[in-house]
């Protein structure tokens, strides 16, 4: 996994490996399966998990003991009868869907009554946190640290880049109630995330033309003592992205 990424799946595993998950549980955007297989290891396996990347689908299917079934589906169309689930989790996915109501009212719909909900979303501050538009705006450029950030927010895919304020009414007109927030990723950890893109590019091109992100041990070492503090930070104030964690009604 790209040094970027890393950092980035292993905060979230600590957020949420530490939402109760009452089968069954649907996770939606699962991916190839590793961050389930890593982040709710005491809970597997989850009932069912689906994304629309179809290539991803086969390797979360062949993890051992991972998902009871995997499935290709929108989240703006779940497969699904209304009341089908007690948890629904989605990591760093619905921010990606341009047709956010269709999302939460999917969710909702197809959780029970007091069912939960939780997710992980780039908040309000991923662009301006960004190490790019943090030097451009200290050079006196706005212009410049707004496109930068714009230009990352367009490239990442997010739709949808909102306070805890902005959630919360739309999460409400879904059914579904805010009980925890949490800002994670302060500005210095997120300016390293950033510079952790281009400090990636060499792992990228071993990835591409050898199979392997890494292929010595103390380039490995090297970004886990230089990334390691800000796993290990407390929760910031304000943070580049955030943790949510609802009731349904």
């Amino acid at each position: 996994m790209a040094p970027h990424r890393a950092i980035l799946r292993a905060v979230e595993c600590k957020f949420m490996a530490r939402v109760p998950l009452m089968p069954p549980v649907l996770d939606i955007g699962c991916g190839d399966g590793h961050f389930a297989s890593i982040a709710y290891a005491d809970h597997l396996p989850l009932d069912v998990g689906i994304d629309v990347m179809a290539r991803d689908l086969p390797e979360a299917a062949s993890r051992p003991g991972v998902y009871r079934k995997v499935t290709f589906a929108s989240a703006t169309a779940l497969p699904f009868a209304d009341a089908s689930f007690n948890t629904v989790v989605s990591n760093c996915v619905i921010e990606h869907i341009p047709d956010n109501a269709a999302v939460l009212r999917e969710i909702s719909r197809v959780l029970r009554p007091g069912g939960a909900f939780a997710t992980t979303l780039p908040s309000e501050h991923y662009p301006d946190f960004l190490l790019g538009a943090t030097i451009f705006r200290k050079l006196g450029l706005p212009g410049l640290s707004k496109a930068y950030g714009d230009f990352f927010n367009r490239i990442s895919y997010h739709f949808h880049v909102h306070p805890l304020a902005v959630w919360r009414e739309r999460l409400t007109a879904a059914g579904l109630v805010v009980e925890e927030h949490a800002y994670y990723f302060s500005a210095a950890a997120h300016r390293r995330f950033d510079l952790s893109h281009y400090l990636g590019v060499p792992c990228l091109v071993s990835k591409r033309l050898l199979g392997r992100w890494m292929l010595f041990d103390w380039q490995r070492k090297l970004f886990e003592r230089w990334l390691r503090p800000y796993y290990e930070e407390p929760p910031p104030e304000v943070g580049a992205y955030q943790f949510v964690r609802c009731r349904k009604m």
